[in-house]
């Protein structure tokens, strides 16, 4: 079995881990390379790159970019510009969700002040691509280089055209399902299997091989109550593959099999997905908010109607006298400036997650909120991550939130009121056995 994604992007991260906690330790590919493709996943672009490792590889830093004479670098928590003069001439982008200031890429503007062309690099800190955009900011190629600048794919997106420059020849494909196909046979792999989650390119390749297989379509969108073109395509006996469509979120399934006929929905299944936690929920009275503002509306209320439970708050900036102030309670704990270790140790002791903080979302926390198992609480016009945020678990800020202020009371005033609103969650992200996933699975 292997998997073929377009993206590695957090869906299909849902999708790969739990095909790797039900067992299914696949030959992963992603199609497009974003530069940090975990060790053991590749794609077309490492292949034909074939970039030799080295113990002494390390993510390009903000201030590592190479930039002429004279010009300057000035960065902050969330992103850099680089300057002439005072003159912005380009913007550094961080990786999310990874370590401190790592590049991403560095839009470079234009005298207009229009990005004109992007650099990206790795985790490892090497620039293997280069988007060019016309005056409209549209891209129109993109090129690939090796480790020591050798351009390996060059792909133009107006024409769809693509090249390759691969062992001493030159190969001209005139589509990216065509380039694909020629891919996987160079991988010389078996073919007859595959794991996808996208109807297009994905899905092209496999209904342009013409090689027999049964293969598996997670379905991960919104069809809108509608089937889209390319699941139509499945039902169609005169295709070599055959498919079975797998539906995680189950009131997509429901969505969808509401518009099928009935021998169409014989090849369409409900499932889920599958969550390692780093710990279960111990129902103690801790709770945690991560926040570089120190817009907590209403926090004071809530502080001062819950003295039992400690509110732990914490930030990778300095904090405001605001915010400061708020150390007259007993049961507040303030981390300004928070440190990798402090954050771990703060999701490993606390067990409710509160997100009611104005501003951006830092550190990915409601996701890590939920790999740490805890109750995910917060306001209903906020909202970070309404991917693991059950809806029953949102509040008005009405009232000074006598809403959330109550629904605190109440879970630690009863384990089991506390146990139904983790299930209102578990419900929510559509977590299944393992028994359940692999049935679906080899239906």
């Amino acid at each position: 079995m292997i998997n073929l994604f377009e993206r590695f992007d957090s869906k299909t991260q849902v999708l790969y881990k739990s095909l790797q906690l039900a067992g299914h330790q696949n030959y992963t590919i992603v199609i497009h390379d974003d530069g940090f493709l975990p060790d053991n996943i590749t794609s077309p672009y490492q292949f034909f790159a074939d970039n030799p490792t080295s113990a002494n590889d390390k993510s390009m830093f903000f201030n590592g970019i190479e930039i002429p004479k004279y010009w300057e670098i000035e960065g902050n928590n969330d992103e850099a510009w680089i300057k002439d003069m005072g003159e912005i001439r380009g913007k550094i982008v961080y990786q999310k969700q990874y370590k401190s200031r790592i590049v991403n890429r560095v839009e470079w503007l234009d005298k207009n002040g229009k990005v004109h062309f992007i650099d990206h690099y790795t985790k490892n800190g090497i620039k293997f691509s280069q988007t060019v955009l016309d005056e409209n900011g549209k891209a129109i190629l993109k090129k690939y280089m090796n480790r020591e600048g050798k351009e390996v794919i060059y792909e133009n997106y107006i024409t769809k055209d693509i090249v390759l420059e691969w062992q001493d020849k030159t190969y001209f494909f005139d589509s990216e399902v065509a380039f694909i196909l020629f891919y996987l046979q160079a991988l010389n792999i078996e073919m007859n299997q595959f794991v996808i989650n996208s109807l297009s390119t994905p899905f092209a390749v496999l209904y342009n091989m013409n090689i027999s297989g049964n293969d598996v379509l997670f379905w991960q969108e919104q069809s809108g109550g509608s089937i889209p073109g390319n699941m139509k395509l499945i039902f169609n006996a005169d295709m070599v593959r055959q498919f079975k469509i797998i539906v995680p979120e189950h009131a997509e399934h429901q969505t969808l099999t509401n518009s099928m006929q009935a021998f169409e929905k014989t090849c369409v299944f409900k499932s889920g997905y599958l969550y390692d936690y780093v710990k279960r929920n111990e129902y103690t009275k801790n709770a945690l908010i991560m926040t570089n503002s120190d817009q907590l509306e209403h926090i004071e209320s809530i502080v001062a109607a819950v003295p039992y439970v400690s509110f732990h708050i914490a930030a990778l900036t300095d904090m405001s006298s605001k915010l400061l102030n708020l150390s007259q309670y007993n049961n507040v704990k303030l981390f300004p400036t928070v440190d990798e270790d402090t954050i771990q140790a703060l999701y490993e002791k606390c067990d409710v997650y509160l997100d009611i903080n104005e501003g951006k979302e830092i550190v990915d926390a409601l996701r890590k909120a939920l790999d740490y198992d805890m109750l995910i609480m917060g306001y209903e016009d906020i909202v970070h991550n309404r991917t693991v945020t059950a809806i029953e678990n949102l509040f008005t800020k009405e009232d000074e939130a006598q809403a959330l202020i109550q629904a605190l009371h109440k879970i630690y005033k009863r384990r089991k009121v506390f146990n139904q609103r983790l299930q209102f969650q578990k419900e929510h992200i559509n977590e299944v056995s393992v028994q359940l996933f692999n049935h679906k699975l080899k239906v």
